[in-house]
């Protein structure tokens, strides 16, 4: 698939790190599977990784403390 933003390379797949804020959480989550564009660096994810996401960040608002960063890792329960 070639890349949505720059339209110039075709899509790699690799993992990425996906960096989110929501009120006072950041939160970055390392290795995370995604299709990458080599030539602009935008990532997609599959439908499965975002869920995954977002259970991450919803676990992360659910503890109502204030998180400057807080990391997990994809395959985290």
């Amino acid at each position: 698939m070639i890349c949505l933003i720059c339209r110039n390379a075709e899509l790699v797949s690799t993992f990425t790190t996906v960096k989110l804020d929501h009120e006072e959480i950041n939160l970055a989550v390392r290795g995370v599977p995604a299709s990458v564009c080599p030539n602009c660096e935008d990532a997609y994810l599959d439908e499965k990784v975002a869920a995954r996401l977002l259970e991450i960040v919803e676990r992360s608002i659910e503890t109502g403390e204030p998180v400057e960063f807080l990391e997990y890792s994809i395959t985290d329960k």
